[in-house]
């Protein structure tokens, strides 16, 4: 497929002659409480005329386990530094605020702990009353045993049964526009969603306003991380993304950083297979025809996105779960010896074979052993395309898993001690004395191992089913 990416200064293009409606968010974080948002290009931004204030807190990159134990993935600080920001800039110009997959997974306990935040804030600031909506996304695993008939793998490789949702303890459902459209319907000037899309986050208020769905949707994917659209890559400073009925634009606050039609287009292409169809609850967004505009050194517009419903009508949402695995261990392990580390890939055979002998062929189904070789294929693994070794150096990272804490750390020992008694060709040393241990001791996070479990799309009559989107609104007072 062919990408329209136009450079001219398109600056002052207008439509029939007429300057176009147009609305202004201010984004300023791609992952709220993940560090914090940067205050400089944050305060040169709302020095604009700013329509709403808009940011996605949540990510699956962060893994499973934030899911599975219903945890925080950041610091209350973090997040309530962030929060901060946006709630009292927001109140000052009495524009509405939108948050989505709060704290990171998006449960209702982390809705529940954002809310807290804000109330807290309202009060420390002594701002005036205001009315917040909370948008529940948390599915229970009995809800969706009854709806089976109704969900299909999205990447999961296999159904959803009773024995997977069994093995998961819990379970999102992620919300598109409209679920965050109906709580601007109803008044709401603080919005904290669950899990919800990315784009969707930044999408919702200027199709709640009447703008396009499709140059929305993409504007809400390519803005979703904020800075990190731009060029040269900065964390956690701000942009102003801007939508009217025939274009979106992108904006750094930063002033070194710029928006082209390579930074945009990038951004919007990357996570996902097909680089110009994103999936979104009821349809796709259309990126075939966007062409990509330099209406400036340092902005960029987008033009022609659409935004295309379901063949069928239906509407689908993502699930995601995490199940409990068992308890991680880990040793480390660091090669220097030219000849193992030619003769690693045998090593890790021998060991692996050494340590079922060790704890019992009887046990193999017990555990799991993974090594994980930094300087040979540790990020990459087997689609690592280079097959030769240059480091002169390895760290293999030692990951044993078990629902038996005791079996796990065992296994980890074992292996551990198996690299001080490996043999291989040419070998020089009489005992362990080419490896070195970061520590002696067995590494064990504090919290269980856990994985992905569900990766599927539930089909809905109505948007606003209240067995998988639940809203509460109240009224938040400061003084």
């Amino acid at each position: 497929m062919e990408m329209y990416i136009r450079y001219y200064d398109a600056k002052g293009i207008t439509i029939g002659g007429i300057e176009l409606e147009k609305i202004s968010l201010l984004v300023s974080t791609g992952n709220l409480g993940d560090n914090i948002i940067e205050e400089g290009s944050f305060y040169e931004g709302v020095k604009r005329q700013i329509d709403c204030f808009a940011a996605d807190a949540g990510t699956a990159d962060a893994g499973p386990t934030f899911l599975g134990a219903d945890m925080p993935h950041n610091p209350i600080e973090w997040e309530e530094h962030d929060l901060e920001l946006l709630l009292v800039e927001s109140r000052k110009r009495n524009v509405p605020m939108i948050v989505g997959s709060c704290s990171t997974t998006g449960t209702d306990s982390a809705v529940d702990r954002y809310a807290d935040i804000i109330r807290r804030l309202a009060k420390k600031h002594k701002l005036e009353p205001f009315k917040m909506a909370l948008i529940y996304s948390q599915v229970s695993k009995e809800e969706l045993q009854r709806r089976l008939k109704d969900i299909e793998p999205l990447e999961a490789p296999y159904e959803l049964t009773e024995e997977v949702l069994n093995e998961t303890t819990n379970v999102t459902a992620s919300m598109g526009i409209e679920q965050i459209v109906h709580a601007l319907e109803e008044g709401a000037d603080v919005i904290l969603a669950g899990r919800a899309c990315d784009d969707a986050v930044l999408a919702a208020y200027p199709i709640y306003k009447g703008f396009p769905k499709g140059i929305s949707l993409h504007m809400g994917k390519a803005a979703e991380c904020a800075s990190l659209v731009c060029w040269p890559q900065m964390v956690k400073e701000s942009i102003i993304a801007t939508v009217t009925k025939e274009y979106f634009s992108i904006e750094p606050m930063h002033p070194a950083q710029r928006a082209t039609p390579h930074s945009v287009a990038a951004h919007s292409m990357y996570e996902r297979t097909n680089p110009f169809v994103q999936g979104v609850p009821g349809g796709i967004l259309d990126m075939h025809e966007s062409e990509y505009v330099a209406e400036t050194d340092r902005i960029t517009r987008v033009y022609g996105s659409k935004f295309v419903p379901s063949p069928d009508g239906t509407y689908k949402v993502k699930l995601e779960g995490a199940g409990e695995v068992g308890y991680r261990v880990y040793h480390l392990v660091g090669i220097r010896d030219t000849r193992a580390i030619a003769n690693i890939d045998q090593i890790l055979v021998d060991t692996r074979k050494k340590v079922s002998q060790i704890i019992g062929p009887h046990r193999d189904g017990d555990y799991e052993l993974h090594f994980h070789v930094y300087g040979k294929n540790a990020i990459m693994k087997d689609f690592e395309p280079q097959e030769r070794i240059t480091s002169h150096e390895l760290a293999v990272v030692i990951e044993a898993i078990s629902k038996d804490q005791e079996l796990a750390t065992s296994v980890a020992k074992c292996a551990k001690f198996r690299f001080f008694y490996m043999s291989y060709p040419g070998q020089m040393n009489s005992s362990g004395g080419s490896v070195a241990l970061l520590t002696d001791e067995p590494l064990y996070p504090k919290n269980k191992c856990y994985k992905w479990t569900v990766d599927h799309l539930l089909r809905l009559d109505d948007p606003l089913d209240d067995k998988i989107f639940r809203f509460s609104f109240e009224t938040v007072r400061g003084r």
